[in-house]
């Protein structure tokens, strides 16, 4: 196995006084270089059957403290009661899904977070608005979203409820108190499933979203973000993951490039100045969307974006001879549609970035009889949690390989 590159080796003088308790962080005792042994680790043991394989190297997070540009934050009731306390607002405990942690602090976003989460449990108070309880299906407030785009000074406040009165004004002046949003929004959310998603939204201030840059060696590209978009939660490791694929892509220097389960476009966007021309394929149709105006932002006109389920074009867009193709599939792994239209392709390369070992470990397999695997490399976007993203350099075999 090759040596850990490029990792951070800073720690706290003292763990987060909520670790163990919390559920939002699971290795945090650990030093950084700890865990990403713990991470390689991880992977080899997920990918132990897999034959043929290259040495292992990690790449770090450039920040493994306040490095999260997204944070979804949970309203709770209090029970029993507690004289003088309204409700929760924080994380949920680990292995308790039913109730909420009152957050005193946080080292995965900026520092203002803490004090924007008393900040809006003190408004609340004053203002009579109750958390909503799923089970009896009363109160309002359900979560609080932050988006903070880390190379530039913008921030956004997402407050999601249920239909109701909400005192507006007095909310917006509770957050810029205390935390240097530049646009703030209300969210409502009818639906039974506890997620930070809204059917609707109201801006109260601001535009509505934040633009985040990221930056390479040879240039940078702007990202605008609205508050339900996807976009990876570590700013900077993702620099490292993208610049990491578009690295990969000038090396061969390839025509046409495929990204699949492209998102947002934000590996499409990265790729567009390292090749002739990039067709990205999401099934999300707000996703593509967002990919078609961060490329007109960026002044890209070498993109080209399609609404659809990966199974279903690739056949077509494989028959347009493309260099390789990135998959970014969602922890399930490939559908095997579009696994067995890959085997039949004549794609000399594929770039597959994994969010789960084991289905990595699977696909892997899969792929075996065409593909064979070139470099690995485990980039952490995650610290302090268990989570880890692998990113595999596949070529296809020689006729005499098969």
């Amino acid at each position: 196995m090759s040596a850990i590159l490029n990792s951070p080796t800073e720690a706290p003088a003292s763990l987060c006084r909520h670790f163990g308790t919390c559920g939002g962080c699971a290795i945090q005792d650990k030093p950084y270089d700890d865990q990403l042994a713990y991470k390689k680790d991880k992977i080899v043991a997920a990918l132990k059957d897999v034959a043929g394989l290259p040495a292992l190297s990690m790449l770090g997070s450039p920040s493994v403290w306040n490095y999260r540009n997204k944070m979804e934050f949970s309203f709770g009731d209090v029970y029993p009661p507690v004289p003088g306390q309204w409700l929760h607002l924080g994380m949920k405990p680990k292995g308790r899904w039913y109730t909420i942690l009152d957050l005193e602090e946080c080292r995965l976003p900026s520092p203002e977070a803490a004090p924007l989460l008393a900040a809006v449990r003190a408004w609340a108070a004053a203002e009579k608005v109750p958390p909503y309880n799923s089970h009896k299906k009363e109160g309002q407030l359900r979560h609080l979203v932050l988006r903070e785009a880390k190379n530039r000074a913008e921030r956004l406040v997402l407050l999601v409820t249920v239909t109701g009165e909400i005192p507006k004004d007095s909310f917006v002046a509770a957050v810029k108190s205390v935390y240097p949003a530049t646009t703030i929004l209300l969210g409502r959310n009818e639906k039974v499933s506890d997620t930070a998603v809204s059917d609707s939204l109201e801006i109260l201030t601001g535009d509505g979203f934040v633009t985040e840059t990221l930056n390479f060696p040879d240039g940078s590209l702007d990202y605008r973000i609205s508050p339900q978009s996807f976009f990876q939660t570590n700013t900077l490791g993702t620099q490292r993951l993208y610049g990491l694929l578009r690295d990969w892509t000038r090396e061969l220097n390839a025509q046409l490039m495929l990204d699949l389960y492209c998102g947002g476009g934000g590996i499409a966007l990265s790729l567009a100045g390292a090749c002739a021309k990039v067709i990205g394929v999401e099934s999300n149709r707000d996703a593509v969307a967002d990919a078609k105006a961060n490329a007109a932002l960026n002044g890209l006109s070498n993109c080209e974006f399609y609404g659809a389920a990966v199974e279903f074009l690739l056949p077509a867009l494989l028959d347009m001879e493309p260099d390789a193709a990135v998959v970014d599939p969602p922890r399930a792994g490939l559908h095997a549609a579009a696994a067995a239209a890959l085997l039949a392709a004549s794609s000399k390369v594929l770039f597959y970035v994994s969010c789960n070992p084991e289905s990595l470990a699977r696909d892997l397999k899969m792929l075996a009889p065409r593909y064979r695997v070139e470099r690995l490399v485990g980039v952490d976007l995650f610290p302090h949690t268990d989570h880890v993203e692998t990113v595999a350099w596949l070529s296809r075999r020689a006729a005499d390989e098969v």
